[in-house]
């Protein structure tokens, strides 16, 4: 009787061949997760693969280095973010409501997509590098630009104070939103009221008001 052959164990999901953009996606998942959990300076390349299922010279088929990979890893989620709060605000025409509404998405984005905003604040006061710098100061640029101009249609309206600097309006509700980002994990009790956040967002927006 022939001896039974042993049956080669199946690739799993990890390992099993993907193409490039799937597992350059695949690996920037991982990496995301490992960012939030461990943080920038802990997180490895090596640790990333053993995430991933792969070895490091596949990780580094797809990103030169472990900053190259959180680079592409904040620029994603900078443009996810801004697609995300452009796409769901723009059919609103009232400027003022669609600012109510960009603010909404802002505040309960720091629920919905935590870890998002967890890595880019974490990353403000962990790193120093001028090149994550520059990428994280793209994203408050662009969502200073996007806040801005509605605030100026809005005093064109004359739903908005015309004397405001609708850059600094504009700077005031990132602000809060960033203090609102970083204390969330801290279970204050009053962020867990249901409406606390629409009055948050209406004492925000007061001072814009005429």
């Amino acid at each position: 009787m022939d001896a039974p052959q042993k049956r080669k164990p199946a690739k799993s999901k990890a390992t099993a061949r993907m193409r490039s953009p799937e597992r350059k996606r695949q690996l920037m998942e991982h990496a995301k997760h490992l960012f939030v959990t461990l943080g920038y300076q802990h997180t490895t390349t090596e640790k990333i693969a053993q995430a991933a299922g792969v070895t490091e010279p596949v990780l580094y088929r797809h990103f030169k280095s472990k900053k190259a990979l959180f680079i592409e890893v904040l620029d994603d989620i900078r443009m996810a973010t801004i697609h995300r709060w452009q796409s769901e605000a723009a059919p609103i025409k009232d400027p003022a409501q669609r600012l109510d509404a960009i603010v909404d998405l802002f505040l309960g984005a720091q629920k919905e997509h935590a870890d998002d905003f967890h890595i880019m604040h974490r990353s403000l006061v962990e790193t120093d590098d001028a090149d994550i710098a520059r990428t994280l100061r793209i994203f408050y640029l662009d969502s200073e630009m996007m806040l801005a101009q509605v605030i100026r249609e809005g005093q064109e309206t004359g739903a908005f104070r015309k004397e405001l600097d609708p850059r600094v309006g504009a700077w005031e509700l990132i602000r809060t939103a960033i203090g609102y980002t970083l204390t969330l994990p801290l279970g204050i009790p009053i962020y867990q009221e249901k409406d606390y956040v629409s009055k948050a967002i209406e004492c925000m927006l007061t001072c814009l008001k005429n």
